[in-house]
């Protein structure tokens, strides 16, 4: 279950990345990624709570399940969306 975690997390991930620095000036790119991050760190914190309390519950097997199916359903947005992204990046060459 942790190997599909990270696949779907990285596919979810290098897209994201790229949209970020394709989107945004080289000036705003630090208070936009200082930003994101402590957005980040208040929904892991959150998320953390909310999948901690859910491993007591129903059990660590479901925890994971949970996870890897939510960064399977991002990672088919983000597939399916892709034309936006390729768009993006042709608009600033």
């Amino acid at each position: 279950m942790s190997l599909f975690v990270g696949i779907f997390g990285q596919i979810k991930g290098i897209p994201q990345q790229t949209v970020i620095q394709t989107s945004v000036t080289k000036e705003q790119l630090s208070t936009v990624y200082t930003s994101l991050g402590a957005i980040g760190t208040g929904i892991f914190g959150v998320g953390s709570l909310v999948m901690g309390l859910l491993a007591d519950l129903l059990g660590i097997r479901i925890v994971f399940m949970i996870s890897g199916i939510l960064l399977a359903v991002v990672s088919l947005i983000v597939y399916k969306s892709k034309h936006l992204f390729v768009r993006n990046i042709i608009e600033f060459e």
